[in-house]
This record gives structure tokens, C-alpha cells and sequence, in this order.
């Protein structure tokens, strides 16, 4: 069989179980296991069966023994006293340290436990392959559930991370104790950053070094997203292949005017190296995805020269992508896989199958229209924004970094590490620098993209542009071929009919954010929090999820009152989405920039025959909570009130207005100090919706409310288990649109 047939076919049955919201039992396995021996017998089309059965065994064992490895769930929750070893690089936060703990073990029963997360608020700092004992509290991996909204669950089984500790208190029982790859990067990080002036240049060259993202700022990383850069600034694929063909053409130079000592064939003497360097740089970056697909390309590409083989660029590209997968199944769940492989993928449809040309169109230009236009598909599929400048930062960035930046820096490295001497470093971290300056000058204000999945239908037909667009035929398809993009533009998100409204419950951890929805115009109640590790719920959540709704602009955010959970999140809304008006309960208290008027109780509009009524707002010197702006939204007699964090006496306040609504948002998230038995029989609503954290430090919703709205009749509903929750009100009343949750299941979710 071609070697293509038998690469594709094994990395489709490695892939296939991703899609599986069950792992399948082990006697289903057994019966395939026996299925693959008399496919392989047979004809070509049983072998290809095979190798795919063959691959999804793999992959299933595989995932079934890291869900195996989980924290079991009797310890969930707990505060426990552990032991553990720091890998990787620690991570320095606004408010503390985040870094992996492996070889972990209880310390009173000597329990085994898989890899952690670990949170440290305001902990000491870490080194690598220091032994710590913690006083921790446990949980099994678990995250918001959203649409387009990142995957953390995905992302921390992909990682193999079994457990998530937040640190209480720690001990450093030893040093280093062995002096691994991990460690050596470490050093050498430390080393490096001591060697560098402090405050300029700046460390930002660590990046390209030894991979470490800590050194880079919530500004550098925007900056990097709004000219498409991301994936120079750290070490990269790129950096990789480059350093390889360097070494090897500098052992081949060797040979040719006789340096080498070697008598062997010059292409003998330059491989071995070019691997072992290639290799070595790739651990510096952690293994990363993008630097093993390089690795791996490098390796098949020089072995098949020493073999006398010329594979083409696809075999060579099916073998890296089959490679990493076979050594980590979990892997297609990143998006950097994704990214890394089909960047490549379109360069050699991009760029191969030609007559050679010559001039700087061919050799530099077209290589960043290839990238720019093979990658938007990808970027849709996984909700990341785009920029339309990317293309031209590109073509300075590339070069800057990969001909000078890299080379200097690496060569600073080595001078500051034997020598003892940071010129080199400074001016290699001098020429980023430089290049941050010509990025920031060159994209000024621009907004970076963001776009709604267009769906597998519009997705399709849009890729399927690209690829003509890309493919030698261009001259004589781009007409049709540019009218299969519209599939790339036109949002898939649906919207209400006229007189209905979509009400939408994002899940946001311990906080609040709903969308609110009609045919033409969208509202934002509360934007969730920012949290204290810098983790910003606004930007990370509720812009992309309102995003994957279709909203490229609110016509109003309405912030309930000025409390964290609720408002913390409201400026990275703002100045992504720019809602036309923003109405707030505390009003005064908010960010300057956000432009919040007061709610004024009484005022009330329709929207596409949905009628919208701030109910309750009071004024100072009210405490903040009962100073929720309260707001009621209603589609012929269908309503849904929505209460912020409003308490008792809030309550009572409001009971001589018309509270009736189908849906009723429990106030301050189900607290003992809210939701009267007089507020519930007012709205006499038939759900009552929780948002809150996923086992919370407050306890919400307090078990004796729940039982209330239970003794009353009302079903509840929370968003820690359902995920986003969407009702659709209109004048048939109040239907359960979606949960979120249940609707995007894998076997990787809790």
C-alpha cells in the first residue's frame, strides 16, 4: 500500500475517538482488537480498516488510562496535605504563582495522585524540581462550558492534568534533585535574565530562548494577537527548521573544504548534528506541538536523505502529524496543533506543484497571502480573532526574528552562559524590542477580527475557495473561488423571530452574565468577573461566547452594581463589543471608561415587539447589593426577571410592582439572604436559574433556598451544571432552548 494510504488511515482511526461522548467498554475494544487480524488478511481495503481499528485502539487505551488517572472523587474538594515535585516553568501571576506538580503523593496514607495545576496566592516563589509539601484542597479538572468560548477541560486533559490544587500554605523540602532537561531550562532561564539590564532592554528575548511565556505582558500578547505574531515570539517551528538547516549546512561547509576529520559522506557528518541541536532547542520549548512537528519533519526529511530517499513534502508532513499523535492522541484537542500543521500543509499546496519563478512575489510575498488565507478557515473554526494587517507585519517579522533576533539570541545565550558576558543578549533583546516598536506603530488602533463560526455548511464551501484560490488553477477559478468566501462571512447564528427573545445564561463561575437577544438588537446584563489571578472572565468568556451568538456590537450593557463577579469583566466587553449605552446600578463606582449612566426605575423600550422595564434601583445610601439594578423582560405574556445581587429588603421594596415571570434569576445567586418566600409567590415563576461556581467557597445556592423554591413548585436550574442555558420567550410562553453542557459533551468532561 502507499505509505499516504496507510499515514491517513491511522491518523482517522487515532483521531476518531475525540468525537466520542463515551469511551466504549473494554469487551466492544476486545471484539475490535480481534476484527483488525483477519482485516489485515485481506484485501487492500481490509488492511486500511485495520490500520484505522488499529489507531483507534491506540488512541481509546490511551484516553481511558488518563481518565483513570484522575483525582479520585472522594477527594474532591478536600484540604489535604501533599507532596509533590515542581515541573515545568513556573508561572508568575499578578497575585501569586501558578506551576505543575508531578510525583505527587498524600502524606498521610503515601496515596499516589496524578499531575497538578497548581494556584498559589501570593505563595513563595518556585524553582524547578524542588520538592514541596502543600497544604492544598483538591478538585478534579473542571471548567465553564460555553460556546466559543475556550475549552479548559479540553485543554487540561490534552496537558494530562488530573487534578487542580489551590494552595494554602507550603514548605520546600528539597532542592533540585535531579538535574533534568526541565531543570537545565530553568537554570538557564535564571542565568540568562540575570545577565540582561534591568528595564531595558527587556526580557521579552527569554521567550525566543527557552520558551518562557511568563516574560511576555497581557500588552504583548494583544499586540502579538492584532498582527498575527503569536507564533514568532516563542520558540516555534520555524526557529526549529531554521536552526537545523543552519547546522546542517554548516557541517556540510566543514566537509566540503575539508575541516571534517570524518571520512564519511558529508550528509552523514551534518545530520547527526542538525538532529541533536534541533532537539535540544525543542526542549527548551517544552516539547511544545508546533516545535515537535517540526522536530519530526527534520528528523524523516534528514533520515530519508541518508537512506537515498526523496518522499514528498506530504508523506513527510502525514508521518510528523501520525508521529505526535501516536505520542500524544490527546493532541488534535489543541488548537496549536491544528494551527501548526495546517500552516504548513498550506504552504506546500501553496507553493509546490509550480513552475519555478523568480522575484520577491514568489520568494517572500506569496508565502504570507498563502498563510493568511490557508489559516482563516482554521482560525474561525477555533473562535481565535484575525488580522487583516497580519499579512504585512508578516513579511517584516518573519525575517527580523528568524535571520536576526533568533541567531543573535542564541548566540548571546551561549556567550552569556560560558563567558559570563550579556552584550550579545542585550542586543538580540534590543532588536525585539525595536520589532515590538515597528509592530505597535504599524497596527495603531486597528481592532483585531472577530467573526461567529459561519457552520460546516458555510465553513466548507469557504475552505473549498481557499483551496482553489491556493491551488495552480487560480487564474481560471477565482471568480467562483471568491464566491465560496461569502461562506467564511456570513454568520451562521441565528436569531430570534420578531415578538420572540432569546434569554442566555452564561456559565461564568462564581458571577453573573446573561444575553439577552431579539431579531435586531442585543443587551448584556452583568459581564462576569476578573479574577485575582489576572484571569479576565469578560475578555476570555463573554466576548467570545456573545461572538458564537452573532454579536459583533451590544446595543446595551446593563451592569447590575458595581460588585467584581458582576462588573469585573465589563471593560474588556466594552471596548470589544461598544454597547451604544451602559446603565448601572452604582453607577458612580465603575471605571471611568465604561461611560455608565444610573438606572432609573421606570424607564422602558421595546425592541422587535420584546418590551424591556428596569423595575428596581435604588439609590444611595442603600448597601451596594440592594442597590441591583433589576430588570424584567417580556414576549407576549412570557417574562424572565432578572435580580443581579438584590437582597430581602430589596425585595419587599419591589412587591407592589408586577413581578409575574416564567423564569426568575435567583438573586445574589441563591444566598440565605435573599429570595423570600413573598418574592417567589410575587414572580410565581415556573424555573429559577443559579449562577454560581462550581463547588464555590460561598456555599450558593444555600441549600435551604434550594429547598424553598423546591417546596413552592419551582424547578432550578444551575449554570454550573448545565453550562450556558438558553430560554426562548415569545407569545407561545417559555421553552428550555439549550444546554450548553449536555449539548457539547466529550468523554473528557466531568
Amino acid at each position: 500500500m502507499e505509505p499516504r494510504v496507510v499515514l491517513a488511515a491511522g491518523f482517522l482511526g487515532l483521531l476518531l475517538p475525540l468525537g466520542l461522548e463515551r469511551l466504549p467498554p473494554f469487551w466492544l475494544l476486545a471484539i475490535l482488537a480481534l476484527a483488525t487480524v483477519p482485516l489485515a488478511l485481506h484485501r487492500r481495503q481490509g488492511r486500511v480498516l485495520a490500520i484505522l481499528l488499529v489507531g483507534f485502539l491506540w488512541a481509546t487505551v490511551h484516553h481511558q488510562a488518563r481518565l483513570d488517572e484522575r483525582l479520585p472523587a472522594e477527594l474532591e474538594g478536600q484540604r489535604l496535605l501533599i507532596e509533590g515535585r515542581v515541573v515545568g516553568l513556573p508561572e508568575a501571576t499578578d497575585t501569586g504563582w501558578r506551576f505543575e506538580l508531578a510525583d505527587v503523593r498524600l502524606v498521610e496514607s503515601g496515596q499516589s495522585l496524578p499531575l497538578m495545576r497548581a494556584q498559589w496566592f501570593r505563595g513563595e516563589a518556585l524553582a524547578v524540581g524542588e520538592r514541596w509539601r502543600f497544604e492544598a484542597v483538591l478538585r478534579r479538572p473542571r471548567g465553564m462550558s460555553n460556546p466559543g468560548a475556550f475549552d479548559y477541560e479540553s485543554w487540561l486533559f490534552a496537558q494530562g492534568i488530573g487534578a487542580l490544587a489551590s494552595i494554602r500554605a507550603g514548605e520546600r523540602l528539597a532542592a533540585p534533585e535531579v538535574a533534568g532537561l526541565t531543570t537545565l531550562r530553568d537554570g538557564i532561564r535564571e542565568r540568562l535574565a540575570s545577565r540582561l539590564q534591568e528595564g531595558s532592554p527587556s526580557p521579552r528575548v527569554l521567550a525566543v530562548i527557552v520558551g518562557d511565556r511568563s516574560v511576555l505582558s497581557r500588552a504583548d500578547w494583544d499586540l502579538m494577537q492584532a498582527t498575527g505574531t503569536s507564533h514568532l515570539m516563542v520558540i516555534s517551528g520555524l526557529h526549529v527548521g531554521m536552526l537545523a538547516a543552519s547546522v546542517f549546512g554548516l557541517f556540510t561547509l566543514f566537509g566540503r573544504i575539508g575541516l571534517s576529520p570524518a571520512r564519511w559522506p558529508r550528509i552523514w557528518v551534518a545530520a547527526g548534528p542538525a538532529i541533536i541541536v534541533a532537539a535540544l532547542y525543542a526542549g527548551l520549548a517544552g516539547f511544545a506541538v508546533p516545535t515537535q512537528r517540526a522536530l519530526l519533519m527534520v528528523v524523516l526529511a534528514l533520515l530519508a536523505r541518508l537512506l537515498y530517499r526523496q518522499p514528498s513534502p506530504w508523506t513527510l508532513w502525514l508521518g510528523a502529524l501520525v508521529a505526535v499523535v501516536l505520542i500524544e492522541p490527546a493532541a488534535p484537542l489543541r488548537a496549536g496543533f491544528w494551527l501548526s500543521f495546517m500552516a504548513v500543509a498550506t504552504l506546500i499546496f501553496g507553493l509546490s506543484g509550480r513552475l519555478r519563478t523568480e522575484g520577491i512575489w514568489a520568494r517572500w510575498i506569496k508565502p504570507q497571502w498563502v498563510i493568511f488565507l490557508g489559516l482563516w478557515p482554521w482560525l474561525l473554526l477555533w473562535g481565535m480573532p484575525g488580522s487583516l494587517i497580519a499579512p504585512l507585519v508578516n513579511m517584516l517579522a518573519i525575517p527580523w526574528v528568524a535571520l536576526l533576533v533568533v541567531p543573535m539570541a542564541l548566540s548571546g545565550a551561549a556567550v552569556a552562559l560560558l563567558f559570563d558576558s550579556g552584550w550579545l543578549l542585550s542586543i538580540a533583546a534590543l532588536l525585539l524590542d525595536w520589532l515590538f516598536i515597528a509592530m505597535q506603530a504599524l497596527t495603531g488602533d486597528m481592532p483585531v477580527i472577530r467573526r461567529a463560526f459561519p457552520g460546516w455548511l458555510g465553513w466548507s464551501i469557504g475552505t473549498v475557495g481557499i483551496l482553489a484560490l491556493l491551488s495552480p488553477l487560480a487564474r481560471l477559478l477565482w471568480i467562483p473561488a471568491l464566491g465560496c468566501l461569502v461562506g467564511l462571512l456570513l454568520p451562521a447564528a441565528e436569531r430570534p423571530p420578531e415578538g420572540e427573545s432569546w434569554i442566555t445564561f452564561l456559565d461564568v463561575g462564581q458571577g453573573l452574565s446573561v444575553l439577552v437577544q431579539t431579531l435586531d438588537h442585543s443587551l448584556l446584563y452583568d459581564a462576569g468577573a476578573r479574577l485575582h489571578t489576572g484571569f479576565d472572565i469578560g475578555e476570555a468568556v463573554v466576548v467570545p461566547a456573545l461572538t458564537a451568538h452573532g454579536v459583533a456590537r451590544l446595543d446595551t450593557l446593563i451592569l447590575s452594581h458595581a460588585d467584581n463577579d458582576h462588573a469585573g469583566g465589563a471593560p474588556a466587553v466594552y471596548r470589544q463589543l461598544r454597547p451604544g449605552r451602559v446603565l448601572a446600578g452604582q453607577h458612580e463606582e465603575l471605571p471611568g471608561e465604561l461611560r455608565a449612566s444610573a438606572c432609573v426605575p421606570g424607564d422602558q423600550w421595546q425592541w422587535n415587539g420584546v418590551r424591556f422595564e428596569i423595575l428596581y434601583a435604588a439609590a444611595p445610601p442603600a448597601p451596594p447589593n440592594e442597590r441591583s439594578c433589576v430588570l424584567k423582560v417580556s414576549a407576549g405574556h412570557a417574562g424572565v426577571l432578572l435580580t443581579g445581587d438584590l437582597g430581602i429588603r430589596g425585595e419587599f421594596q419591589m412587591l407592589g410592582l408586577d413581578l409575574s415571570a416564567d423564569v426568575l434569576l435567583a438573586p445574589h445567586h441563591g444566598s440565605r439572604s435573599s429570595s423570600s418566600y413573598a418574592l417567589i409567590r410575587a414572580v410565581n415563576p415556573t424555573w429559577v436559574v443559579f449562577s454560581s461556581g462550581h463547588r464555590n467557597r460561598y456555599n450558593h445556592p444555600h441549600p435551604q433556598i434550594v429547598d424553598r423554591y423546591r417546596e413552592l413548585g419551582v424547578e432550578a436550574v444551575y449554570t454550573s451544571r448545565s453550562g450556558a442555558l438558553r430560554f426562548a420567550l415569545g407569545p407561545a410562553g417559555v421553552r428550555v432552548d439549550q444546554h450548553w453542557r449536555d449539548a457539547s459533551r466529550r468523554f473528557w468532561h466531568e
